[in-house]
């Protein structure tokens, strides 16, 4: 019997917050984005650029969106240029004798995404057939874009990287934990959050965008962290950070942050039975669940 041969998706996302909120507004935001056809290098020439936004379904606008994110190099053509016949900088007689035009970009990626307003995700393939988009690019492209006059509209953007639902855990779970230390955006609360609801009062009350909290142990026994703090934590890994210092079982030092322990979740298909739509479709809708249960 022939072996059938799955292909396979990686999956990443971002917890996109505007203030104040709508899911009118997200999903005009994202049309925005992509009626604009906005540019952004993310890291070095790497560029990203929203190509597409439309309805998951017509029927029903407000479920969410799908489209395309568009990876490319950016090239600054005034930079030097390198003859690898010569093993030198090309003369400028060389140079003369290109004729791209300045639409046409080298290494062109494209990568699916998928947004949905309520719980604010935005859910991206990151990584598929030696072709990758990191999380964290796709969140700096959507930071400096909103710094366009086309967005002063919007309200205030924050962006998250969405952690992966068992590393606060993992960091809690130290047998000494010496430093603790938090850093919260304002959240977005859904279905009136009381724990968001009441932070959000603060932070507008204060006229402040970011909270941030930092305990210390006051002894060798470590920090206590009780359910208050826990509660808090889980605030911030979804907006903003949690990092934390301290030993493990064997007593060896760690260093662990919520930013670097990103959600990762792979979803496999045939694609001779099944659309790359449609598997990430599927996994995203699973995931979004498990993350709105956890709130």
């Amino acid at each position: 019997m022939a072996r059938v041969r799955t292909s396979a998706i990686h999956i990443g996302a971002l917890n996109v917050v505007l203030q104040p909120h709508s899911p009118e507004l997200y999903l005009r935001m994202f049309m925005t984005l992509a009626k604009g056809k906005f540019d952004a290098r993310v890291r070095g020439d790497d560029a990203i650029l929203l190509g597409s936004c439309h309805y998951l379904d017509k029927d029903n606008p407000l479920m969410g969106g799908r489209g395309d994110l568009y990876k490319f190099l950016k090239l600054d053509a005034t930079e030097a240029w390198f003859n690898t016949r010569e093993m030198d900088e090309a003369s400028e007689d060389d140079v003369a004798e290109l004729n791209i035009p300045d639409y046409l970009k080298p290494h062109f990626r494209k990568f699916q995404y998928i947004f949905f307003p309520k719980g604010h995700r935005m859910y991206i393939i990151t990584k598929k057939a030696k072709q990758s988009l990191s999380q964290d690019q796709v969140k700096r492209f959507l930071t400096t874009v909103f710094e366009r006059a086309e967005f002063a509209g919007f309200g205030q953007l924050s962006v998250t990287v969405q952690p992966d639902p068992n590393g606060l855990l993992e960091m809690l779970s130290l047998k000494r934990i010496s430093k603790l230390r938090m850093e919260i955006d304002r959240p977005n609360p859904d279905d009136h959050e009381d724990l968001e609801e009441e932070i959000l009062r603060r932070l507008n009350r204060m006229n402040a965008r970011t909270e941030k909290l930092e305990y210390l142990e006051a002894s060798n026994t470590g920090l206590v962290v009780d359910e208050e703090v826990r509660a808090l934590a889980d605030v911030a890994k979804d907006n903003g950070f949690v990092y934390v210092e301290g030993k493990d079982a064997d007593n060896v030092k760690q260093y662990l942050s919520t930013k670097n322990m990103p959600l990762h979740v792979t979803a496999r298909y045939n694609p001779n039975l099944m659309s790359e739509f449609d598997a990430f479709y599927d996994k995203v809708v699973e995931v979004n669940q498990d993350i709105l249960r956890a709130q």
